[in-house]
């Protein structure tokens, strides 16, 4: 998985939310008068203003103007989406810069789309001194997250809309890779053809060395590599053997692929071989979606990595949805599935429940295809991202005299999807206290809760999980800002909820995101929240990290994101 160039250690980014705090302490302490200045005196005041001298230089003098820092230019405005052009007010430039390389994919709808309007936003960009010469830019670690992230076509659009002087080498290495991830080659390659005079580094000679590759020209393609063997530049075997492999069109499969960027999958594909397995855990997202939506790749052999680039939010639910009706089955195969539906082993298999699920008229084995797509995808920890896949196949499916269990998962799934006022009758056919509660999770505004209905469905619902499920509930609630009183039936077992695995923010980050929401500081709120919300790779279970997270979303204004946030974290633990 990419992290971002500069490769920044989290006691870089303790550092510089710590000396920001003492910097706010240190302002806030400077007295402040109350009362009114005091007046100027009448005969003080001029009168007139005086004549310019006889003779004198008239000459117009013309200052310079400040160069315009582009460093948040943007697609988005509020109108579309994105956050107020002043959302950087009374941000650190300096905590930026050292946060935002921080950024890492995660396999929560909620934290991705936080992320992608606050990268995209068309803003002010924050005060402060400008980044050291010699280092990346605040501009070029925005858009180094951009890509790495997933967000293919908004970092194209991006690029494209910078003025000629916003470029930088890195810059134009991440459009490059931008255009790799789109299956746009010629035009890749046509930006390494432009730029290969100008940068001399190992990258852009590899990266010269692939085109020459792809194109056919392997005579160019070995003379490159002989002349970085004769400059003692740094081996790197995988890339080699994929121009080899290219070269002698031989089949097979390759086992590794070293770092899995777009270029290198551009390399894969051209050799015809598959993703291997190993990569798709660990590549960009980036790398994923071209991965997935390249259609000479065998729809198949393309699953996997489209199944993991949907949870990152690199591809829409309905790109994996289409690839799913892709696959083809025999009609053996789907009469066996239909008389023993079971729990998928492998996306193939996720597929041919899919087909199950998606039509027909026995709903008996559409409603259990989904319901054992809903129990796998909990299972790998990506119930929210499947959930968008699977809603739409719910809108034939009738929810009158449905079997209660089946209800309740399929509540879920449309709540998880954004589908509140779809669920309702599976709520009231389920008889699910806990999908009933997720309801008031989603609902906007302040939660209205009713004391009973907590104690049914966290404390006798669910016996065995109530302590860690009251604990959570209990944090998000109140995160809401919902009356601690009607919250009272939920302390005796909130206090017996045992520790929850994972690390707790540093200290010095939790205190900038709390004065960050109490001073109603937009960006800096949203960008402490992401990286306090995130833990390897995927949605924090921490109860306090997820209170304060919903908690700073709420204080800014936020208040979708806030219950979306909310209810995420509670179909993540299982309620």
């Amino acid at each position: 998985m990419r992290v971002c160039r500069t490769e920044l250690p989290a006691r870089r980014l303790a550092s510089a939310v710590a000396v920001l705090l003492l910097s706010a302490a240190s302002a806030t302490a400077q007295p402040i008068s109350l009362s009114p200045p005091p007046a100027v005196p009448a005969s003080s005041a001029p009168t007139e203003s005086p004549a310019p001298p006889v003779g004198g230089d008239n000459t117009i003098q013309i200052a310079p103007l400040q160069p315009v820092d582009t460093s948040w230019t943007g697609l988005l405005n509020t109108s579309k989406g994105g956050f107020a052009r002043d959302m950087w007010n009374g941000a650190s430039r300096s905590f930026v810069t050292t946060a935002l390389p921080q950024l890492q994919p995660v396999t929560s709808p909620a934290l991705v789309n936080l992320a992608r309007r606050l990268l995209l936003s068309d803003a002010t960009a924050p005060s402060g001194p400008v980044e050291p010469a010699g280092s990346d830019n605040l501009l070029a670690i925005r858009i180094d997250r951009i890509y790495a992230l997933g967000f293919v076509n908004d970092g194209l659009a991006l690029i494209q809309s910078l003025p000629p002087t916003a470029a930088s080498e890195a810059i134009d290495r991440d459009l490059v890779e931008l255009h790799f991830a789109a299956n746009d080659t010629n035009v890749a390659c046509q930006e390494i053809n432009d730029r290969i005079a100008q940068y001399s580094g190992v990258w852009w000679a590899r990266a010269l060395i692939a085109c020459q590759a792809l194109s056919g020209d392997f005579t160019k393609a070995s003379f490159g590599q002989s002349l970085l063997v004769d400059q003692k530049a740094p081996p790197d075997p995988e890339f080699d053997r994929l121009i080899r492999l290219i070269a002698e069109r031989r089949a097979g499969k390759i086992a590794r692929l070293g770092d899995p960027t777009p270029l290198r999958v551009a390399l894969l594909v051209a050799a015809k071989r598959p993703l291997p397995d190993t990569a798709i855990a660990v590549a960009d997202p980036s790398a994923l979606a071209e991965y997935a939506t390249n259609d000479t790749v065998p729809p198949l052999d393309r699953l996997a990595a489209a199944e993991r680039a949907e949870a990152l939010g690199a591809i829409p639910p309905q790109a994996l949805g289409a690839l799913y009706g892709a696959i083809s089955f025999t009609p053996d195969e789907l009469a066996r599935a239909r008389r023993t539906v079971r729990l998928p082993t492998d996306a193939r298999e996720r597929a041919m429940l899919y087909a199950l699920a998606k039509s027909g008229t026995d709903f008996t084995v559409r409603m259990t295809a989904l319901a054992a797509l809903a129990t796998d995808a909990a299972k790998l920890g990506v119930f929210v991202p499947m959930a968008r896949v699977l809603a739409p196949t719910l809108a034939d499916i009738p929810n009158v005299n449905a079997d209660p269990k089946f209800a309740a998962i399929a509540a879920r799934i449309l709540l998880a999807a954004g589908y509140a006022d779809a669920a309702k009758p599976w709520i009231a056919a389920s008889g699910d206290k806990a999908a009933a509660l997720l309801a008031v999770l989603a609902q906007p505004g302040v939660p209205q809760v009713d004391p009973g209905l907590l104690h049914d469905a966290i404390v006798a619902g669910n016996p065995a999980g109530a302590g860690a499920h009251a604990d959570l509930i209990y944090a998000l609630l109140s995160a809401l800002g919902a009356d601690p009183t009607a919250l009272a039936n939920l302390a005796p077992a909130a206090l017996a909820a045992p520790p929850t695995p994972g690390a707790v923010p540093n200290t010095a980050l939790w205190a900038l995101q709390q004065q960050s929401a109490q001073n109603a500081e937009l960006g800096q709120t949203v960008l402490a929240t992401l990286l306090i919300a995130e833990s390897g790779g995927a949605l924090t279970a921490e109860p306090l990290a997820l209170d304060r997270a919903v908690a700073g979303l709420h204080a800014v204004g936020l208040d979708a994101d806030a219950h979306a946030l909310a209810l995420e974290a509670a179909l993540d633990a299982g309620i």
